[in-house]
């Protein structure tokens, strides 16, 4: 009872343990859904509002008819002077003061930085379809967005740049991509600074890519060129069900549905909080990533642990020392008791009787009866239960004239059959007694009776022990061999009938009778019922008969 008592105590406590952790967790939820959210208004406000400006910018040069008319003409000197002296009087309000101009026929490109040599006066590079570093150029002219961003990071220390690429489009055909280049260093290292212990903040794209983080290995960068692909967020997540929740929460907040989302998510084997936030303008998310093991110490929580600690064991002593009193004393006086009647002292037996309602002691001698009265009447009853259910299965599966299985029993054995996955393959055997009635009408119906007893009993001891036998209907019969592949069951079936039909069957009379049958084979596919097998052996067995009788016919699989 103590060892039940102690372990009760145990799992309770485990139990306790789990819900408490629980209880933290959902606590850490809640909190990690107000950080993440006003972590995202924070890092808007601390520059990312400046590079919505420049988008939209960016987006008035693409609709700008002076450069929609030097896309068209590009050698037009006039046209070109225009359209530059319009981008830069517009590249003059944006944050890095840059403009850059493509044209997807000639593949020129023209840059201006202001403070810089570069001058949109003439191309600076030719734009190559096979570069990894020109794949930008041509993703935004086939994207059906107006304009699409995306990062040149080469280092923290340098300069860390989002370029606004817009595509350009007259007559709703695209003829080039103009935009514009922010410099995002300061705010990279602003935003995305690590403002306590195991918080990181990551931007990203709808699909995914990192476009800024503190560290610069895990931005996609599209003039890298030894990635095939930009990284992902989703890289990140260890789990396919994990990667799913990430995307509906960003999803989420994209709909407006929540200004923040957040859950725990198992990020490279460690279960992290993760709040998601999405920048509207920019179409970007702030994805926040948090240790909170890192940002909690759970140690604050060791004085609560070491006081239920405590209120256990206080719980276990009173527990224990309430058995001792109320079952442990009265057993050993009871003991005492009887170690004094062995001797001869019967004054302890008679005192305790006296002065205690010794329900222990007198309980045991009285269960002892009890248990040995009921084991007896048990053993007795189970025997007869055992009797009865034997000759409920012979009445219920067996049939009384042959002996073997009846319908209901071939039903019930096939279906076990069939249940077990390791089975061999089946087949199964639909056999008539050719001109049966004929039998009964010159010898009489016992002699039939006779027949098909006789019958019966020739099949089975043509059978093994993992076959099974049955009778189908009045003078057919039903037999299901296991193990046997489609090749070898017409020869299997032949045996059966020749240790049949071998001998004439000796009637009451003193006559015989010689038979002769008609088997119908079907090998039972996978998927079959046994209605569907029954139904392809019938149909070989009439044709069987039809073809002459006295010969086996293997149906094919439907």
């Amino acid at each position: 009872m103590l060892l039940v008592g102690l372990l009760l105590i145990g799992l309770l406590g485990a139990v306790g343990l789990v819900a408490f952790n629980r209880v933290v967790d959902l606590t850490l939820v809640r909190l990690g859904s107000g950080f993440a959210e006003r972590q995202v208004l924070y890092d808007r406000a601390r520059g990312l509002g400046t590079l919505q400006r420049d988008v939209a910018l960016a987006q008035s040069n693409a609709q700008s008819e002076s450069v929609i008319r030097w896309l068209l003409d590009e050698r037009n000197a006039t046209k070109r002077h225009t359209a530059v002296t319009e981008l830069r009087r517009r590249a003059a309000l944006s944050t890095g003061g840059t403009f850059f101009v493509g044209f997807p026929d000639t593949r020129n490109y023209y840059y201006e930085e202001s403070g810089t040599r570069f001058t949109a006066e003439r191309p600076r590079l030719e734009i190559q379809r096979g570069k990894t570093r020109d794949r930008w150029f041509f993703e935004t002219l086939a994207s059906k967005d107006a304009c699409h961003l995306n990062v040149d990071a080469d280092g923290l220390a340098k300069r860390t740049r989002v370029f606004v690429n817009c595509v350009v489009r007259y007559r709703g055909k695209a003829i080039g991509v103009t935009g514009t280049a922010v410099d995002l260093s300061s705010v990279v290292r602003e935003a995305l600074a690590e403002t306590q212990p195991g918080v990181s903040t990551f931007f990203v794209d709808r699909r995914g890519v990192v476009q800024a983080h503190r560290d610069p290995r895990m931005v996609g960068r599209y003039s890298d060129p030894e990635r095939s692909r930009p990284p992902t967020v989703f890289e990140m997540v260890s789990w396919e069900e994990d990667r799913a929740q990430l995307a509906a929460m960003m999803a989420d907040v994209a709909a407006g549905q929540d200004a923040a989302r957040s859950s725990f998510l198992t990020m490279r084997g460690q279960r992290m909080l993760v709040g998601v936030g999405y920048l509207d303008g920019l179409d970007w998310f702030n994805v926040t990533v948090m240790d909170t093991d890192a940002m909690v110490d759970r140690g604050l929580f060791g004085p609560i642990a070491l006081l239920i600690l405590l209120m256990l064991l206080l719980g276990t002593a009173l527990v224990a020392l309430l058995f001792k009193r109320v079952v442990l004393d009265p057993l050993r006086q009871l003991e005492m008791s009887v170690v004094e009647a062995e001797q001869g002292h019967f004054a302890p037996a008679e005192s305790l009787d006296l002065h205690r309602n010794d329900e222990i002691g007198r309980l045991s001698r009285r269960f002892a009866a009890m248990a040995r009265a009921v084991a007896e009447h048990t053993r007795s009853l189970e025997a007869r239960v055992r009797e009865r259910t034997l000759e409920l299965e012979q009445l219920a599966y067996r049939d009384a004239a042959t002996g073997v299985a009846n319908r209901r029993g071939f039903v019930f054995g096939f279906e076990a059959v069939q249940r077990d996955r390791r089975a061999a393959p089946v087949a199964l055997l639909l056999i008539d007694v050719d001109r049966f009635k004929q039998i009964n009408d010159r010898h009489g119906h016992a002699a039939g009776d006779m027949v098909v007893a006789e019958i019966a009993r020739r099949i089975q001891t043509a059978l093994r022990p993992s076959d099974l036998c049955g009778r189908w209907g009045g003078d057919e019969f039903i037999v299901m061999l296991r193990g046997f592949e489609a090749e070898r069951l017409p020869g299997v079936a032949a045996r059966i009938v020749e240790r049949v039909c071998a001998t004439p069957i000796m009637l009451g009379d003193g006559n015989t009778v010689t038979v002769t049958l008609s088997v119908g084979a079907y090998c039972v596919s996978d998927g079959d019922t046994l209605d569907t097998a029954i139904e392809q052996a019938d149909a070989a067995m009439y044709r069987a008969k039809g073809s002459g009788r006295n010969r086996v016919v293997i149906a094919e699989a439907a």
